[in-house]
């Protein structure tokens, strides 16, 4: 029926396009519109011949029709250059993720370029694969700054996987609306579910295993060699997987994590982060052979 109803779509754009004298790459994006059920085939119809007759796009034809709202040809746009969209208002996603919500900001600009030194300088080498982002303190801050890195490494096409290694105050699920109690990374280590990363519906190519389960024996867990062998076993399904990690000031957690990942990205908070903390947690990084790719302002 897929199949079918897949080709019945094709015909129909390929018709359209026939007899009107249009291109059949002009549909596209009405065939995209009738695919979400946005509009009809007779609107595809109407709305190609406005866009004849007044020489202007298609897009621009739909919304003086009033066929279309402005967010659906947005969302059409964003599929089109794959590209993450603003979701709708029913989306969970906090507002706080402003690289889904505020891309023109100058704080998503920043995070641009640091995914453009990453890209130069790390995860353009085999096999680094996975990269932990470390702090000193605020667990929000660096769950917060985690997530919208991997949002701009996900809106390249990139299979970004994210992960939350706080196992002791998990993060990420109240950034991406998702049950608390949703099994996650402590159930996969301890073996007690075979569970898989969830994809983020409303955002593309970016996946989440949240932390699961709070576990009584959270360092165990990350030093122990389940943690070593699933985790290296997903991140070798992405083209970029990021940890979060817990603040370094509490324990030794984001540490074994960072030790595991072979690398680390420092957040640091202006006009709060204090030097010569940092410069320790550098130390007690450096410490343990792990490789500190840079310091970066939390989001």
């Amino acid at each position: 029926m897929v199949q079918k109803g897949d080709q019945a779509m094709n015909n129909l754009a390929q018709a359209t396009a026939e007899d009107l004298q249009v291109p059949s790459t002009r549909v596209k994006m009405g065939h995209m519109l009738v695919d979400n059920g946005k509009i009809t085939a007779a609107d595809l119809k109407a709305i190609i011949a406005l866009q004849n007759e007044r020489g202007i796009r298609f897009g621009e034809a739909a919304l003086l029709l009033g066929l279309v709202s402005p967010a659906d040809i947005r969302s059409v746009l964003a599929r089109q250059f794959a590209y993450t969209s603003v979701p709708d208002a029913a989306s969970r996603l906090a507002p706080s993720l402003t690289a889904v919500f505020k891309p023109d900001s100058s704080e998503v600009e920043a995070l641009r370029s640091l995914r453009s030194e990453l890209m130069l300088r790390y995860f353009n080498t085999a096999p680094n694969l996975s990269l932990a982002v470390v702090g000193a303190d605020e667990a929000d801050t660096i769950a917060r700054t985690t997530a919208n890195l991997a949002i701009v490494f996900s809106q390249l096409g990139l299979r970004t996987l994210l992960i939350d290694s706080n196992l002791r105050e998990p993060q990420l699920y109240k950034l991406f609306g998702i049950d608390s109690r949703q099994p996650g990374l402590s159930d996969l280590i301890a073996d007690r579910a075979r569970i898989q990363p969830l994809p983020v519906t409303t955002l593309q190519s970016l996946w989440l295993l949240p932390a699961g389960t709070q576990a009584p024996n959270p360092q165990e867990l990350l030093s122990g060699r389940n943690y070593r062998d699933y985790v290296g076993e997903l991140a070798n399904r992405f083209d970029v997987t990021l940890i979060s990690t817990p603040p370094m000031a509490r324990n030794r957690d984001a540490q074994l994590v960072a030790a595991h990942a072979g690398a680390a990205l420092l957040i640091a908070r202006q006009h709060n982060s204090r030097m010569k903390d940092l410069e320790n947690l550098c130390a007690s990084l450096w410490g343990v052979g792990v490789r500190l790719v840079g310091v970066a302002l939390g989001q």
